[in-house]
């Protein structure tokens, strides 16, 4: 009886270690945080699969449409300091139409700068529609340039239950 006992005890022991050592293992990954300027390890849907930025330190853009459907559009590029010499943006309002996005309205500018930062006005937009800006930057360093383009959040201007043009 002694040794069954003992079998016993010797058997709950290897099996709480197994346990405690399965138990843990599983925890030890971890996800690394994403560096959202870095588009070279992931696929962001809307967004060119690229390298880092060689003359783009960060961008910025930003929808916002009033009660009345005035919309204005935000854009802000900062480059490198000493690197970056201009910077192109081409901003367009577009809205959906069926399943696609079409260009509604659009304005661009240009900063013989590091730093370019823009609000465009693009007037009283129809009901019953989503909305967002494109944005397409040419990033200069001389000669050379690089093009990004990104999106600004999407506007649902339209009734909380009408979800016809509405998109996720």
């Amino acid at each position: 009886m002694f040794f069954k006992k003992q079998k016993y005890i010797k058997n709950m022991v290897v099996m709480l270690v197994l346990m405690f050592a399965l138990g843990f293992s599983i925890n030890v990954h971890a996800e690394e945080p994403v560096d959202n300027n870095d588009y070279s390890n992931e696929v962001v849907p809307g967004f060119e699969k690229m390298a880092r930025w060689s003359y783009t330190d960060s961008t910025y853009a930003a929808l916002t449409l009033d009660t009345s459907g005035k919309a204005t559009g935000n854009c802000e590029v900062n480059g490198y300091q000493n690197v970056t010499t201009k910077i192109i943006v081409y901003t367009y309002l577009q809205r959906v139409d069926g399943n696609e996005w079409v260009n509604v309205s659009s304005a661009s500018h240009t900063a013989n700068s590091w730093h370019a930062a823009y609000q465009d006005s693009f007037g009283t937009q129809s009901w019953g529609h989503d909305y967002r800006t494109r944005n397409s930057i040419y990033v200069y360093s001389g000669n050379s340039y690089e093009n990004i383009v990104f999106y600004s959040n999407v506007h649902h201007y339209h009734s909380v239950g009408d979800t016809s043009n509405c998109i996720n």
